[in-house]
């Protein structure tokens, strides 16, 4: 079993921006979002490419052996096929030539209508199906939106089988979408007491990050533990991170 996995949310859109539900529709970083992939690339690679060692059952560090850390042997990348994951996923793995892996079900939730839509026109004209959505009631499963639970399975499932295919010492690396990495996470923790979806988390920021580990326990199946949710480079905490360029 894996040592570690990361899910990576990509950088900001043009739909980010303006507030849009983006969903499916394949919109690409705009220039901010590539500065913050760019950033997020180089944290990480800072924070994995040291000799050290996460035991898997204890989250303890391990004494540092000297021996030289291989990234091609050590990670892997996978990431929605979809651009604004992709080119996040590269950002981080091109420095170091490590391959992209895509995977269709980690893309975003698909919100049917509603997607490209700007919030503010769905609370107008919906407005009660809006404050369902928000609520978490399912007032958008009325404009065609995948549901929740459909989301989290596939994302787990799809977290779960390269889990499986991987080494004691290796870390997975999944570049993904805010709700796609809510939800997933939500039903890894699930067998532990999580039952509320996204409820449980805050919104995940561009290009932050959250960390499990697998649970070593007598319980069928695979369980997981969270150690981080919505860390990100130092940077993401100055206001230069939504306005990198002064404008």
């Amino acid at each position: 079993m894996v040592r570690s996995i990361l899910l990576i949310r990509h950088g900001r859109t043009a739909y980010n921006a303006q507030n849009r539900f983006q969903g499916q529709i394949d919109i690409p970083l705009d220039e901010v979002g590539r500065w913050q992939a760019e950033r997020t690339g180089e944290a990480l690679r800072e924070l994995l490419g040291l000799n050290q060692r996460i035991a898997p059952a204890s989250g303890a560090t391990l004494p540092d052996t000297g021996e030289a850390f291989d990234p091609a042997a050590n990670l892997l990348v996978v990431s929605s096929d979809l651009s604004r994951a992709m080119a996040t996923a590269h950002a981080f793995a091109d420095p170091w030539g490590l391959e992209v892996h895509p995977e269709p079900r980690l893309r975003e939730r698909s919100f049917g209508e509603w997607e490209g839509v700007p919030l503010p026109q769905a609370e107008a004209e919906y407005p009660e199906d809006y404050r369902a959505w928000r609520d978490g009631m399912g007032g958008e499963l009325r404009h065609g939106a995948e549901s929740r639970a459909a989301l989290g399975e596939r994302g787990m499932q799809a977290v779960n089988d390269w889990a499986r295919r991987a080494s004691d010492d290796q870390t997975i690396l999944f570049f993904s979408h805010g709700a796609c990495i809510a939800e997933t996470i939500d039903c890894m923790l699930e067998p532990v007491g999580s039952t509320s979806g996204i409820a449980n988390f805050s919104t995940m920021r561009n290009d932050h990050w959250a960390e499990l580990i697998p649970f070593e326990s007598q319980a069928a199946g695979q369980r997981w533990r969270l150690l981080f949710y919505n860390r990100g480079p130092a940077l993401a905490m100055t206001p230069q991170w939504e306005n990198p360029f002064g404008e």
